[in-house]
């Protein structure tokens, strides 16, 4: 009796939150110093390194550098843009990639080291907890977000739809020869519409179709509550649901 009393702490610290902090990696195949912030990527989805934290990791492959003589299968023009932004907003007012950007508030060269100091650091800051569901409806997925309060003023909800575990045997470029790997490919962005109070908190959502050869086992929505091209306010990551 007094040992399973004296364990109950215990059990009771293992099982608390951790807090969630958004890694994002602006990625490219063409580009011959990506793999490595790629396969760091991979592993911080996968470890979890960062005691107390839910690291929730998101590739954006920009197009930027298709013209080196291979096209990113996995690029497209506004996930360089949506980096651009941040450049924009921040201090180092330059693109470039491998980047990463945590939280929204602080970017550098993409590295496992340096994420999971910066994720530590993020981790201090106080979230906005958020509500996620994604359910498939045939060739669309339906993603729910819920907060228990309304929004602050001036910020944002969007989702993205990531798959794991994709790969390209990269014939041209500065890649050339080489088999990639990849993990939490953003497939698709999407912005949410303002929440709605319902269901006493208040509610969005909004329809994502699937493109043809996407692993449905392997996608997972996230959601994000951020300031434009600014701080993340909250963040969240599920599986999707079956019919």
């Amino acid at each position: 009796m007094n040992a399973a009393l004296f364990a109950l702490p215990l059990l009771l610290a293992t099982s608390a939150p951790r807090t969630p902090v958004l890694v994002e990696l602006f990625t490219s195949e063409g580009c011959s110093s990506c793999p490595s912030a790629d396969h760091a990527l991979a592993r911080l989805a996968e470890k979890q390194p960062v005691e107390g934290v839910e690291l929730i990791a998101l590739g954006f492959h920009v197009d930027y550098w298709d013209y080196l003589g291979w096209k990113d299968p996995y690029g497209a023009p506004e996930y360089g843009e949506r980096q651009r932004r941040y450049a924009q907003d921040g201090d180092e007012n330059r693109v470039y990639t491998p980047q990463m950007v945590v939280d929204g508030t602080r970017s550098f060269v993409g590295g496992e080291d340096e994420a999971r100091a910066q994720a530590a650091v993020a981790a201090k800051r106080a979230k906005v907890p958020l509500r996620l569901s994604a359910r498939v409806e045939g060739d669309t997925v339906v993603v729910r977000v819920r907060t228990e309060t309304a929004p602050a003023q001036g910020l944002q909800l969007w989702t993205a739809l990531a798959e794991d575990g994709l790969s390209s045997d990269v014939k041209r470029g500065e890649n050339a020869g080489r088999k990639l790997s990849h993990a939490a490919v953003v497939r698709t962005l999407a912005t949410l519409p303002a929440p709605k109070a319902e269901e006493g908190g208040f509610v969005s959502e909004a329809r994502m179709k699937l493109g043809a050869g996407w692993k449905r086992e392997k996608l997972r929505a996230v959601a994000v509550l951020q300031a434009p091209n600014g701080p993340v306010s909250g963040v969240a990551a599920v599986g999707l649901a079956s019919p």
